[in-house]
Formats: structure tokens, sequence, C-alpha cells
């Protein structure tokens, strides 16, 4: 009897869904549709054949099938980013066909794909890697690729807009994941005291200058600000006031049940004109300060802690215990290899002249040839290290912090810290692979396994 599907929430992301249909179908027939680089002839396709192409495809969601069937009615912007998509997962289809030739040459039609991304099917559960207690999934696989009954590829799947383009960020993962557990509770008590002391105090400088106005204010303790939350207009739900946006253009007191808004911004004083600061953009500036006396306890506890953060981020970011745990849970014959994979949505509409489509194969790092960039860094009994970068802190004026995680010299990994909206929430890692390394790998090992 089949197991049943492990659940969890997650967006839908269609050039995944796109990279599945390119995989199922010849690359003949995806040289063909790009010919016409006004996209017309791709959302004709996904709009009529596209659904056959993906029948082979599990889970597929309804929407999905909607995405397809509505592709050519589209217009405008809408129309642009589904070429942009079409393109980006044919771009990631091509570059995966070639990664699984070079072990099994002649495949340009796999056998079948497994969307992952909202829940892994009974067929390929066995590659999943979740721990029980976290609920965090190690194998961050998009999707599963079966080349046949034992040979399995799982990738993890982002998109730019072209070869030049700066690289999409390889994980978001909170900072609180890093410093989970009994042995970092002290620690953790020190930054929530320090979080719940800035925000606050942050907050009464906002009302000082006159971005915000609320009343009362001036009476409430740091501990009544970092919980307090406010109503939205409409009588919806309730939203942290440290998350406010918008900013008060009176000089009068703000009652908050009063205050005109909408639910969808969470928009609850004045939109923020040009020129004007709003309660979050004024949050930020303060942020972006190098001096900035929040990211410097999160610095602190790195630095005091460098090691394990930077062997955590690389196992996390890299999979380098992969392996072990698939064996861990007895797969038996099973081959399971995971890639990084960068496909490009280039497609460019143009008011004069042509559009331009080009269709490049996407850039793939295969988990193999990853471990071998790391097992060749010279002197590799050194630790990894976490290096703060004081010269992008200073070139930047966004709200963030940066990091080299680094062996031996070499920068493996380029690191960000930063908030991605909810100020009450820990601010998250974002991690690229850096040059030096994608060069160093290209050039030292070989993409065979």
């Amino acid at each position: 009897m089949a197991t049943k599907s492990t659940e969890k929430k997650t967006s839908l992301e269609p050039s995944e869904v796109f990279c599945a249909a390119g995989l199922l179908m010849p690359t003949a027939k995806i040289n063909e549709l790009v010919k016409d680089t006004s996209g017309g002839e791709l959302l004709a396709w996904a709009s009529t054949k596209g659904l056959q192409a993906v029948s082979k495809v599990e889970p597929l969601d309804p929407k999905f099938k909607l995405m397809f069937s509505s592709a050519a009615t589209l217009t405008d912007k809408k129309r642009n980013d589904m070429v942009a998509n079409i393109v980006a997962g044919f771009s990631a289809a091509i570059g995966v066909k070639g990664f699984i030739q070079k072990e099994h040459p002649g495949v340009d039609i796999v056998n079948k794909v497994y969307l992952t991304g909202a829940r892994w099917p009974a067929a390929v559960d066995k590659f999943r890697l979740k721990n029980e207690n976290s609920g965090f999934d190690y194998n961050s696989s998009d999707f599963v690729v079966e080349v046949d009954s034992k040979t399995f590829y799982g990738i993890s799947l982002k998109k730019k807009k072209n070869v030049k383009g700066a690289d999409p960020t390889i994980i978001n993962k909170a900072y609180s994941t890093f410093i989970d557990g009994p042995s970092f509770e002290e620690q953790r008590n020190k930054l929530n005291e320090i979080r719940q002391n800035y925000f606050p105090n942050v907050i009464r400088k906002a009302q000082e200058e006159g971005v915000i106005n609320i009343k009362g204010l001036n009476k409430m303790s740091n501990s009544d600000i970092w919980s307090m939350k406010v109503q939205a207009p409409n009588g919806g739900k309730n939203y942290d006031l440290i998350n406010v946006k918008g900013f008060n253009n009176t000089n009068n007191p703000v009652d908050l049940s009063d205050i005109e808004g909408t639910i969808e911004g969470t928009t609850f004083f004045d939109e923020t004109k040009k020129g004007q600061v709003g309660l979050r953009d004024f949050i930020n500036a303060d942020l972006s300060k190098e001096s900035n006396e929040l990211y410097q306890g999160f610095n602190k506890l790195i630095q005091e802690n460098a090691e394990f953060f930077a062997n955590s981020l690389i196992d996390i970011v890299l999979k380098t215990q992969m392996q072990t745990k698939l064996q861990s849970k007895k797969i038996g014959d099973y081959f399971f290899e995971f890639a990084l994979v960068t496909g490009y949505a280039d497609y460019t509409p143009k008011k004069k002249g042509p559009d331009v489509l080009n269709l490049k194969p996407a850039k793939v790092l295969p988990q193999h040839t990853i471990l071998c960039g790391l097992a060749n860094l010279s002197a590799n009994n050194k630790p990894y290290v976490m290096e703060y970068d004081g010269d992008a802190k200073k070139a930047a004026t966004a709200a963030k912090i940066f990091y080299k995680l680094k062996k031996d010299g070499v920068t493996i990994l380029d690191l960000q810290l930063r908030y991605k909206g909810d100020f009450k929430q820990q601010p998250q890692f974002f991690a690229t692979l850096s040059d030096e390394f994608i060069q160093q790998m290209q050039e030292e090992c070989v993409i065979t396994r």
C-alpha cells in the first residue's frame, strides 16, 4: 500500500513545472518553440500541448493546470512574466539533461518528474531528509527527476535574468536556526534582550522626529511597545506595531482603531510618498548604520562561534552530508544525486524592433563537484571561518551586514544577514557561491561522479 505523502506549505513556482515539461519532451521541440522570439509560440504551446507534456509530473497542482490553459490569453506584464518563466524552465531542463547525459548518454526524455515543493510523493519520499523535531528539510530539492527505476536526481532550481546577471541566493535561513538548542540558551536570551530594547527605542526616535504619532507612546515600556499589536482598519487580523508601514503627516495624536488603510498593504498611516520617510524606512535606515547595535550583537555571537556557524552554513547550503544521511536511511541500491541549478529567464520584450529571447543551458553544480571543490582546497584540514566584510557594509546603504565564508583564504560563500520584512522574527542568512570557488571547481573538478 502506498504511503501517505508528507505535506508542507510553499508557493508555486512556474519555472519548476516548465523545467519538468522540458525534461519530458524532446530538446528539438524546445529549440523549435523558441525560434519565435516574441514568445507567442511558447504561449500557444503551453495552452495546447503543454499539459500533455507534463502528464508524467506528480503531483500536478490544479493551479498549474489553469496556468497552462490560460497562457495564451495573458497580456502585458503577466504575459511577459509567463514567457520569461517558460524560458527559465526550458533553460534549466536543457542544463539538467546535459548533466544527466554525462552519466547516461542518449537520455533526452526522462521517465518522470516529482515536484517536491508542496509535498514529497511516496515514490521519492525515501530521499527526503526531514528532522522530525525541528521540521527542517535537509534535502532542499524542488523536484526529483527519475531517469530509470533506480536513478534519481534532486534539483534545487533558481533563476536569474541572464548569464551576466547576479546569481540568486541559494538559501534564506533564519539566524535562530543556528543557535537552537540548550547550548545557546544564554546567547539567545541576550540577543532577545537586545532586540526587545532596540526596536522600541527606534520607534521612540521615530515619534520624536515626527515620522509617527502614537498616542501614549511616551508612557509605554519597552516591553509594551515590543508586544503591542494594532488591528487592521477593516477589523481584520492584528499586526505588530513595530511592523507598521507608512507615516503620520499630522501633529495630532492618532487613535489606532480609526486609522485608514488597507489590510493588503498593512498601511495604517498614510502611504509614504516620494521624499518622505515612513516608519519602516526609518528603522531600516538605522539598521544600515555601521555602528548599529542590533547587528553588532548578532555579529558578536557569530564571531564567538565562527567555526560552528561556518560549518553549519556549509552543510545547510552545500549538503556535504547528503550521501551519509541517505545511506543511514538504508536506501539500498538506489542512486540519488543533488544539484544546484540556475536557469536563465532571458526574455526582453521591445517596444520597437523584435523582442530578445535567448535560450541558454542552465548552470548546473552537482553535489559531487561541490564536494570535490571543497576537498581540493589546499591545506583542507584548516577550519572554515566567518570573515566580517566591513568594506561591503561601508559600500552598502541597505539594512544588512556581510560575511565571506572562507577556508585557507578561499572565499566559498558570500553571505548577507538581513531582515526579510518582519522585525519580530530573527534576521536571515542569504548565501551565494563565490565566483572564486566556482572557478576553482571548474578548473579542478571533472563533472563526473
